[in-house]
């Protein structure tokens, strides 16, 4: 069990503790005599579905635009041919809201105070201790995924009754607010747009638009205690009281992904009934309970694990061996607590921001962003959180489908680098190295086949992810294939790098390396998923296996590199955080057996420091790679303070939140991944690789829980580096089979059954079976 503790009050934003129940998101801060909870909710953004008709791209000047600039692209124009894009590029996405913050203040307590702060990553509960002269407080928070509300409780552990001040503040608009010594009732508006901070020349909100509802969410504050509660305008003042608990129901209007909001009245009712329903005594224990329940049987135990960790003293010296399992354990917490099934997926900052205009509009980033916040759900067994990406994809492939007919006249659907909620799906305003880029889609629907890959896909959520893949597939035909058969992507750019050019810089080429690689891939996985759901004959499926064997592998430069672009050119920022030309090694795998000198090449020309989300995307590749010194090097950069940083410095904040910087949650998320690979990998069909990549961190220790392509749960325990034991167990009997299986020079063929647990030697000989009784 890992629990992260403060022996202080918090100081700022990234100094609180993180909880979430996947939809709600709570920062906990605490000072003397007082604690703020800062709350989120999955569904409060700015705008609505109308927010992408506003201003609409002309699909004749689109047209002719991309003419145009192909024809002056290849007359050896880069730059003007880029230029002609703006007539592509739309507005924006819309913005990630925080609702606002619920103020407790502790009334009773006089003098010096001391305040401890815990958060317990397996039982999901927050900790806090108020000490000073004749008077203790104990405080513990929690969002509770059944009840779905924030459950917050004071209990005096040390002196007489004393006094709470209980008040909500927001900045969205306040549309009702009623106090009462039971409580409070707020209804709060988002606003109908929120413009990025990269676009200056736009109200950073606009509060009313003609054709947008925006969400509306209701607040309602339920409080029972054992004092005397009286309320004005502003709050509710409790006194002699030894307790006091406060349930917090959030509800938005928001019906679904990519619909408009519905009715107010429904959200404030619902808000009402989950605060007023009293949570079940013992409520934290059984909510610790079901959190230790939902992560599974995952756990990464070496010598240098430690039950309780002070982030702040750790990042003064940094030790590898505490922190790294630490971080491990943090991550799989931020993936549990910031995305779920029955909601929208995690952001750029998971569910946690504090502001109206935060960074990158807290949005989803789908040219690395959004998909490396699920590196790690499959392997770690957290399909349920994986499963919001598809509600995601069905919004984007209705809204995208247009997009994809008045752009391009293709059919199938289309998404580009930024979305939201809503579904949002054309290109951007801005530069067009990160704007122009049409593979939202394909890659997003590359990284949810993860979720069959593992095994973990039932045949209804086939159903659903068959057309969505089949129409991004249908797409790519269309825009990549041209009369001749040949495959070639234009527009294309490698996200978010630019080129020198005589005439100046350019991101615009023909065929980027990104480009043909998701090709590859996506043509691939609609084959395999069109066999899966009987439809081997789909017109799509076959299209895409016409084309594969002419979409071509990775190229290199005349040096020896990765190409990046369509041409070997000189790169604007040759240490560019992006690594997407390297997809094909991680996270695609259609590489996984080309020689990799030209990746570890590319590798030294990046350089190892960068953002928080790239450290962890060098640390992935470095682990396919297997390339250990590369790791230690990474890692440092990975596990030290971002207080002091500047630029593109990534690190950690004082809450073990990643730093870009400024916070991104991909950089937390993201690790995880890549120190599953450094366990194990399993990309190569049919076999499975134990402990490829252990830094000398992980020299020593034993993981559980861990889950292999095509659905196969791994324990795996070693010392100095070598293997000691393992077992393998088919999930499913279509997981089960012969598999070959690897650690350091040893290879063995290995025989996995479903239902029975296979346990293997330190030389991979199987020495025993075990019956499971539920391996699903």
């Amino acid at each position: 069990m890992t629990r992260l503790v403060h022996h202080r009050p918090s100081r700022s934003w990234l100094d609180r503790f993180p909880l979430g129940n996947g939809r709600l998101g709570a920062m906990v801060g605490a000072g003397p005599g007082e604690i703020r909870l800062g709350l989120n909710e999955a569904t409060l953004w700015s705008g609505g579905p109308a927010s992408q008709d506003r201003d609409p791209v002309d699909p004749g000047a689109a047209r002719a635009a991309l003419a145009r600039a192909e024809e002056l692209f290849d007359a050896g124009d880069p730059v003007a041919a880029q230029a002609e894009l703006g007539a592509i590029q739309h507005r924006y996405s819309q913005t990630f809201l925080p609702v606002g913050e619920l103020l407790v203040e502790l009334l009773g307590q006089r003098g010096d105070i001391a305040v401890g702060r815990e958060l317990s990553l397996d039982d999901a509960v927050h900790t806090i201790r108020h000490t000073g002269p004749g008077a203790e407080v104990v405080s513990r928070t929690a969002t509770l995924r059944q009840a779905d509300v924030l459950l917050h409780e004071c209990r005096v552990a040390a002196g007489g009754g004393m006094g709470f001040r209980i008040s909500f503040t927001s900045p969205l608009r306040v549309e009702s607010s009623t106090a009462s010594p039971d409580g409070l009732l707020l209804v709060l508006a988002a606003p109908a747009d929120a413009a990025p901070g990269h676009v200056p020349q736009e109200p950073a909100q606009t509060w009313e638009l003609p054709g947008i509802s925006p969400v509306r969410v209701a607040v309602s504050v339920r409080l029972v205690h054992d004092g005397h509660a009286t309320a004005d305008d502003d709050g509710v003042t409790v006194t002699g009281a030894r307790w006091l608990r406060a349930t917090v129901a959030v509800e938005t209007n928001f019906v679904r992904v990519g619909l408009a909001p519905g009715a107010v009245s429904e959200a404030v009712d619902r808000a009402v009934r989950r605060a007023t329903a009293p949570p079940a005594e013992g409520a934290f224990e059984d909510h610790a309970a079901a959190s230790r329940e939902l992560q599974g049987g995952v756990r990464l135990v070496t010598p240098g694990s430690v039950g309780l960790l002070d982030p702040e003293a750790e990042l003064a010296a940094p030790d590898p061996e505490r922190l790294l399992p630490a971080l491990f354990d943090h991550g799989r917490y931020l993936l549990r607590s910031s995305s779920r099934a029955d909601g929208p997926p995690a952001n750029l900052q998971g569910r946690w921001n504090a502001e109206l205009q935060p960074p990158w509009s807290s949005n989803y980033t789908t040219n690395i962003n959004t998909q490396m916040n699920y590196w790690g759900a499959e392997p770690t067994g957290e399909s349920d959180a994986h499963l919001a990406l598809l509600e995601l994809l069905e919004a984007l492939a209705d809204r995208g489908r247009g997009t994809a007919e008045r752009l391009y006249g293709a059919g199938g659907w289309v998404a580009h680098h930024n979305t939201d909620v809503w579904g949002y799906s054309l290109p951007t305003c801005g530069d067009a190295s990160w704007a122009i880029w049409p593979f939202g889609g394909a890659w997003l629907v590359r990284q949810f086949d993860e979720h069959r890959r593992f095994g973990a896909m039932t045949a209804e959520t086939l159903a659903r992810f068959w057309p969505v893949a089949r129409g991004a597939a249908e797409f790519l035909l269309d825009f990549a294939v041209g009369p001749d058969g040949e495959p070639a992507t234009f527009p294309s750019t490698s996200p978010e790098n630019s080129y020198r050019t005589g005439a100046g810089t350019s991101a615009l080429t023909r065929s980027a390396a990104l480009d043909l690689a998701l090709l590859r891939e996506v043509f691939v996985m609609v084959v395999e998923l069109a066999a899966a759901v009987g439809q081997p004959g789909d017109d799509v499926a076959l299209a895409c296996a016409e084309v594969l064997p002419r979409v071509p592998g990775p190229r290199r430069t005349g040096d020896g590199a990765v190409l990046e672009w369509g041409e070997d050119v000189p790169a604007v920022d040759p240490q560019h955080r992006h690594l997407s030309h390297l997809y094909p090694w991680f996270p695609g795998d259609t590489a996984a057996d080309e020689p990799t000198d030209a990746v570890r090449r590319t590798l030294d020309r990046r350089g190892d420091d960068s953002t928080g989300w790239s450290l962890a995307w060098k640390l992935a590749l470095a682990a396919r790679l297997r390339d250990t010194d590369r790791i230690e090097r990474l890692l440092p950069l990975v596990l030290r303070s971002a207080e002091d940083g500047a630029g593109e410095r990534g690190g950690l904040y004082p809450n073990l939140f990643a730093a870009h910087p400024p916070f991104q949650v991909d950089g937390n998320l993201g690790f995880v991944g890549a120190v599953c690979e450094m366990l194990l990998q399993s990309h190569r069909p049919g076999r499975i690789d134990l402990l490829p990549a252990l830094p000398l961190a992980l020299r020593d220790g034993r993981v559980t829980g861990l889950v292999a392509r095509p659905g196969v749960l791994v324990d795996i325990s070693w010392s100095g580096r070598r293997l000691v034991g393992a077992s393998l167990t088919a999930r499913s009997p279509a997981a089960a089979g012969t598999l070959l299986v690897t650690a350091g020079e040893l290879t063995r063929k290995v025989r996995v059954p479903h239902g029975t647990r296979v346990l293997l030697d330190a030389n991979l000989t199987p020495t025993d079976t075990d019956p499971m009784e539920n391996t699903q």
